[in-house]
């Protein structure tokens, strides 16, 4: 047994993991998106490799998420506030998950003006857009809406909606402030719909706080996730 001044700190070095795992899946997400990008494979292993993709980018967002989650809870994420172009995240976020919607023969939409301006963290929600929109494009049917707008008043709206199904039942209860848990018949931890949650209420201040609802129906029909900033 190493001696107690030797002994690796579990928190460093589960941080360390978390990092290199990351960094990893960073890699194979760019080798499968080219792949998909060089249209060679036959429609069944493109299939598999877009199936890939999708689980990559999942669990790269999931390891994203714990780090950021676990900064904000020891107080040390660097928050950063300011204003920033609502075309810019929407162009953004779009191009990351633009390969997977092509391989999946799913249209993206989106309804942002160009001279829309909000005030957020720019990483943070960010990650929450890319987020739903992978949910998103897990379940449309051929088409998936990013909207983003903003008020006068100075309150984003970002909204993603797709024409699946919509969200099951348990996620709708979900929407509802609560404890984190794993679900053991689906194995769904609801990670995504937390990380959106804490990322909603750093921005604003007093009680005005932002949230995040999900719902069905909407313009497409499917699931609908949105965000509002104060």
């Amino acid at each position: 047994m190493p001696e107690s001044g030797d002994r690796l700190d579990i928190t460093t070095f589960l941080l360390s993991a978390i990092h290199d795992m990351k960094n990893s899946l960073g890699v194979m997400v760019a080798f499968l998106e080219d792949a998909l990008a060089a249209g060679e494979q036959a429609a069944p292993a493109r299939a598999r490799t877009a199936q890939a993709l999708y689980e990559a980018q999942r669990v790269n967002e999931h390891l994203m998420q714990l780090l950021a989650l676990y900064k904000i809870d020891q107080r040390f994420y660097p928050f950063d506030a300011r204003e920033q172009v609502l075309a810019d995240l929407a162009r953004e976020a779009l191009a990351r998950v633009h390969t997977l919607a092509r391989s999946r023969g799913v249209t993206l939409r989106c309804d942002c003006a160009e001279g829309a301006m909000g005030w957020f963290d720019y990483e943070l929600v960010y990650g929450v857009t890319v987020q739903a929109l992978h949910n998103a494009l897990r379940y449309a049917r051929s088409q998936v809406l990013l909207h983003a707008h903003a008020d006068a008043d100075g309150s984003v709206e970002i909204r993603i909606e797709d024409d699946g199904p919509g969200f099951p039942d348990f996620l709708l209860e979900r929407d509802a402030p609560g404890p984190l848990a794993i679900r053991h018949d689906t194995g769904n931890t609801g990670l995504g719909l937390y990380f959106a949650r804490v990322v909603a209420h750093l921005h604003g201040s007093g009680t005005r706080r932002g949230t995040i609802h999900l719902s069905n129906g909407g313009t497409l029909g499917g699931g609908r996730l949105v965000l509002r900033l104060p």
